[in-house]
């Protein structure tokens, strides 16, 4: 599987579907994926969480792309003979809360910002959080 350098940071509201949905299309253990948890101030409670690194290439076009996101989850959960807990409006709505930073056309170009930069333009900073 290839994979890209991104940053993606996502709503506290989200990021346990986040975290369940890169799970289900990977298939390897995400629990790292929006472990870092952010806030205006630096102190809990996290509102936002990010994930910076290489994260794999599928996810990312996903995580762009609502309704690839609904088929490909979707497609995802049932070859596992799970049922698919989500409708397209809430991948809509999941993935509206998100934002990702990663070279164009999913290239192996550097990021177009630096995870730093992108924390600054969103007026976040990270905290310690502990996930459950």
């Amino acid at each position: 599987m290839k994979y890209q350098l991104c940053s993606i940071v996502v709503t506290a509201a989200v990021a346990a579907t986040l975290r369940e949905l890169a799970r289900r299309l990977d298939l390897e253990d995400q629990a790292g994926m929006f472990a870092v948890g952010l806030s205006a101030t630096g102190a809990t409670p996290a509102t936002h969480f990010i994930s910076s690194g290489c994260v794999p290439k599928p996810l990312v076009t996903a995580m762009r792309d609502p309704a690839l996101m609904f088929t490909t989850a979707k497609a995802a959960y049932e070859a596992n003979g799970a049922v698919f807990p989500f409708t397209q409006t809430q991948i809509n709505n999941t993935l509206g809360g998100c934002t990702v930073v990663a070279g164009a056309n999913d290239t192996e170009e550097p990021l177009p910002e630096t995870p730093t930069a992108t924390l600054t333009r969103l007026a976040l900073k990270p905290i310690a959080v502990t996930l459950n």
